[in-house]
């Protein structure tokens, strides 16, 4: 038996195009389902609670929905299978879960303006908040959009002066563009940022990009796309971490997986001793 969660809002609103088909196929394999709209779950900790344990789960959507369910979730002991299947705009931890196939994934902890997010792809500091904010405003929400709006803000963003305390150890850099601190491989619907993260190593990747001509931005920013952009080392900074905490003296944009978070000029990132147990579902299976 099969509980098919899905995000109508999902995909520029059009995830209802792969609900049907994933409801058709368990249709025609004859596999025992259920769907429910995540939208109309109002406490979905004593939702989960109540589903026998050998339900199997099915999420329907991409970053932001995977996003939700653990923020919401956190607190709770989860025994049920959960699988996960792309059905949103950018599904960047899906890109990694397919690559590494890992049995567990590393839950982490943000801090912001006082306030706690739990993410399990990426969060980021900078430039990279400042984009991620104009593709939440936007209409459509694809790679391309991001792309575009990456290439616009790279001639309107003000380099700050970065204070980053990794594992205890300060690091200092006077025009910084942005910080990434990320659990997966890629960000913004593809790109490669963190080409060396692993989903359960209780280590988040750390990518900091500074002192850098707008030019030389552009050049290094198509890179990403292939993860080779670390052999700029004059450039990007590149560590991996259990600890971060991030301060750049002026307002900023900060997000964890998609999620915007305004009028923040320092984020801290910890490991928790928590883990998800993600699996990805195919059509051909049971």
């Amino acid at each position: 038996m099969y509980l098919i969660l899905h995000n109508p809002l999902a995909r520029n609103n059009k995830s209802k195009r792969t609900t049907k088909k994933v409801v058709d196929y368990f249709k025609e394999k004859n596999i025992p389902f259920r769907v429910k709209s995540l939208l109309k779950i109002k406490d979905i900790e004593t939702f989960i609670q109540k589903i026998d344990k050998d339900v199997k789960i099915l999420i329907l959507g991409g970053d932001g929905t995977i996003n939700t369910f653990i923020n919401q979730t956190y607190k709770i002991a989860i025994s049920h299978e959960i699988y996960l299947m792309s059905n949103g705009s950018g599904n960047d931890f899906l890109r990694t879960l397919k690559k590494q196939q890992t049995p567990t994934q590393n839950i982490m902890k943000m801090t912001h303006n006082q306030s706690t997010r739990y993410f399990i792809n990426g969060s980021g500091l900078g430039i990279d908040g400042a984009i991620a904010n104009l593709v939440n405003q936007s209409e459509k929400k694809n790679r391309l959009k991001y792309f575009i709006k990456t290439i616009k803000t790279f001639f309107t963003y003000k380099p700050r002066y970065m204070e980053a305390h990794i594992d205890g150890v300060l690091h200092r850099f006077n025009k910084a563009y942005l910080i990434n601190i990320n659990n997966g491989e890629f960000i913004g619907g593809g790109m490669q940022i963190t080409p060396h993260a692993k989903l359960d190593d209780d280590q988040v990747n750390v990518v900091i990009v500074h002192s850098i001509s707008r030019l030389m931005l552009l050049i290094i920013f198509i890179t990403v796309y292939f993860g080779k952009h670390l052999r700029f080392k004059k450039y990007i900074f590149h560590t991996k971490a259990t600890h971060v905490k991030a301060t750049m003296f002026s307002k900023q944009v900060a997000q964890c997986d998609g999620e915007c978070f305004e009028n923040t000029n320092e984020l801290e990132v910890k490991v928790t001793n928590k883990y998800a147990k993600f699996k990805l579902f195919y059509m051909d299976q049971k």
